[in-house]
């Protein structure tokens, strides 16, 4: 068995990635070229792509074009070199990335020369979208009056989260579809008006609860379909149900104490072993509509594909991450719509046969390039003519095999981010001792207490919203986990005071990785149901304690 190059542990290669590189093919005049079978295993190649990848911190910097103030999830001082321009100055029709290229130098390696040209060629500050009053979001779309969230699209009145869908009037939520007045929702589909809900569909007026479906006004419940007027798996008349649950409204105190019996609930209750609607011969989490995918992980509509996570309609991909809209034949790439037959690459629009690459736009036959647009037959964004570029890829390759680069995604001293800026560390933390001795950066940063009237710790928060006064707008709050300062914003008070809930006393980095640990890490294990015994693929450990149920259990037990 191959040894891993980065953490050195022996992995298998399957006969369907073998398959995969060979069926994978770059054809230049009469050479064919075909990937490289993987070099570290699965879990390192995860961690090496999503570290290029920052979707979650945003930094108040200078355009590197204009010298304006502009925010950007690249800091002032990336850990690798690069240039930055405003969304807008990078959308301008007064340049071309063509501009930056240089022709290639068999005198030095390929990656020190791509990471040459990357550093000169201007990136966007942020990808984003047709949002209006979106300034402090990241790869957003057609979203209005939101603040710090990412990955999301067709919001309004949103704030702090990921991947919010569809959603209004949502606050501190996570992996949330078609919802509105939601708070503290993780895992949820179609619900509204519901608080500190995971894993449910169709809900309404449902807080402190797990694992619903179909349910109205249920309050410490877990694994019920259907349900009202529900309390901690009871069935009450509506006045009793009111009764119960009115001690532990408009109080944070209560809250917390309903959190904590909340937390409880979640070890006694039943978890499905693996999120699998509808999808034929896969193994991963979360997956919907789907046929063919081993080892997938958030992927909807999709078909032959292997260690992939986050895809929306992919199909034949191995080794790939945040794939969108129809990508197919793609290895080791990251961020893609509309991509076809691309490996080795990063944020790839419209484009195919593209090797090596990174934000190229409506392009083909690309080596070695970065930000170029509607543009073919380009080597470190020099173009050439087809038979120029079929006879100079080739020697390239050579060389990068005789170098030892071959084969490998972009090194991870190229990002310029830190892995606990990065992507990767919201999937696999680690600490900055560990993220060293694999080669990673990492950021040390500190907070500066934002300008306030006053400096307030959050425990001396009052308890109830009736007490809270408008001026605490102006108030900078310690957090009590981390005692990093923040500050609550005029759309959020709106939303705590409409809701009665009470000021939250964690800043929201800290709320926000709370909330991520609901979610099982993207590793599968077999594990014996805890009803009928079968062998199943799960993201539950077969240490961790809890009743973990196959589908089919699952279901007759939740009926």
């Amino acid at each position: 068995m191959p040894s891993c190059s980065l953490c050195r542990q022996t992995f298998v290669i399957e006969s369907d990635e073998t398959a995969f590189v060979q069926k994978m093919t770059f054809t230049f005049g009469k050479v064919v070229v075909h990937p490289e079978v993987p070099r570290e295993c699965p879990m390192c190649r995860l961690k090496i792509r999503t570290a290029h990848r920052n979707e979650r911190f945003l930094y108040k910097r200078e355009s590197d074009k204009s010298g304006r103030d502009i925010v950007s999830v690249f800091h002032a001082k990336p850990m690798s070199p690069c240039t930055v321009w405003s969304h807008e100055e990078w959308h301008r029709d007064d340049w071309d990335a063509i501009e930056y290229g240089r022709p290639f130098d068999f005198n030095q390696s390929f990656f020190r020369q791509f990471q040459e040209l990357q550093s000169r060629v201007p990136k966007m500050a942020v990808v984003t979208v047709g949002n209006e009053n979106c300034e402090f979001t990241t790869g957003t779309g057609y979203c209005k009056n939101c603040y710090l969230i990412n990955s999301s699209e067709y919001c309004e009145d949103c704030c702090y989260g990921k991947l919010f869908q569809k959603c209004r009037s949502c606050f501190d939520c996570a992996y949330i579809f078609d919802s509105e007045l939601c708070y503290e929702c993780f895992s949820v589909y179609t619900c509204y008006q519901c608080r500190f809900l995971s894993f449910a569909k169709n809900c309404t007026d449902c807080q402190f609860s797990t694992d619903l479906l179909g349910c109205k006004n249920c309050f410490l419940c877990a694994n019920l379909s259907r349900k009202e007027y529900c309390f901690q798996n009871r069935q009450l008349t509506k006045e009793e149900y009111s009764k119960q649950i009115a001690v532990y409204e408009n109080s944070y105190e209560k809250q917390q104490e309903a959190l904590g019996e909340l937390t409880e609930l979640r070890k006694r209750s039943i978890h499905r072993a693996a999120n699998i609607v509808n999808c034929e011969n896969c193994t991963g989490d979360y997956l919907e509509n789907s046929k063919n995918c081993r080892d997938c992980f958030d992927m909807t509509e999709s078909e032959d594909c292997r260690h992939v996570t986050v895809g929306i309609g992919t199909k034949d991909c191995l080794d790939c991450s945040n794939m969108y809209i129809k990508p197919e034949l793609c290895f080791m790439t990251l961020g893609t719509i509309e991509a076809y037959n691309t490996a080795y690459s990063l944020y790839i629009f419209h484009s195919q046969n593209i090797l090596y690459s990174e934000n190229c736009f409506h392009s083909a036959d690309l080596f070695g390039c970065s930000g170029l647009k509607h543009k073919k037959h380009c080597i470190l964004n020099t173009q050439y003519m087809k038979e120029e570029y079929d006879e100079l890829v080739p020697k390239i390759i050579e060389h990068m095999k005789r170098g030892g680069e071959w084969g490998h995604y972009f090194p991870v001293t190229s990002s310029p981010f830190g892995y606990n800026e990065s992507l990767a560390h919201e999937y696999m933390p680690l600490k900055k001792n560990e993220a060293l001795s694999f080669g990673f950066h990492w950021r040390d940063s500190h907070d500066e207490i934002p300008a306030a009237s006053k400096v307030i710790n959050a425990k001396d928060l009052p308890d109830r919203m009736s007490e809270t006064p408008d001026d605490i707008l102006n108030w900078a709050i310690r957090c009590e986990a981390s005692d990093r300062p923040y500050k609550i914003q005029k759309a959020e008070l709106q939303f705590y005071r409409q809701q009665q809930l009470g000021i939250p006393r964690l800043h929201s980095e800290i709320r926000y990785e709370n909330r991520m640990k609901l979610r099982n890490p993207r590793t599968l294990f077999e594990r014996a149901c805890g009803k009928c015994e079968k062998k199943t693929m799960s993201t539950f450990a077969p240490e961790r304690p809890g009743i973990i149920y196959c589908e089919e259990c699952y279901r007759k037990e939740a009926e």
